[in-house]
């Protein structure tokens, strides 16, 4: 039988904190494998194998819905590579899209700072007027 890990064990084998533990718990992406008596989650050998593949999804930019959606491929669709494509694949379309919608913003900042660069320091910002609403003139 597989050694099971009290939620400070694995909290300590994982780096995640308990609250980070429970908060996943709470949003479907990790399963206690049984509850003492008392109340003590215990979690199977998998769970630090589910929190790093957590994490690093994370750290590419996946939510926690299109985690649980690849854990789900991962687990109950045995890993297809096909189904995790698929996520990959909106994933960067998702990303180009927000590179475009960055650059946009660059640009028209870029545009502002060289209006307010090429008025005198002292004089009313209208940058600042625009986001307030405010006009003087």
């Amino acid at each position: 039988m597989d050694s099971l890990y009290k939620i400070g064990e694995l909290s300590k084998e994982t780096g995640a904190t308990i609250d980070t533990i429970r908060f996943y718990e709470d949003k479907g992406l990790l399963t206690p494998e049984k509850r003492s008596s008392s109340g003590y989650r215990y979690y199977n050998s998998s769970a630090p194998h589910i929190l790093n593949f957590i994490q690093s999804a994370k750290d590419l930019g996946f939510t926690l819905i299109e985690i649980k959606e690849l854990l789900e491929i991962q687990i109950s669709k045995k890993g297809k590579c096909s189904l995790a494509l698929g996520k990959i694949k909106e994933k960067e379309a998702n990303i180009d899209k927000k590179i475009l919608e960055l650059k946009k913003i660059k640009k028209a900042l870029a545009r502002v700072s060289e209006k307010c660069e090429s008025t005198s320091g002292e004089s009313q910002c209208h940058f600042l007027e625009l986001l307030t609403g405010e006009s003087n003139g």
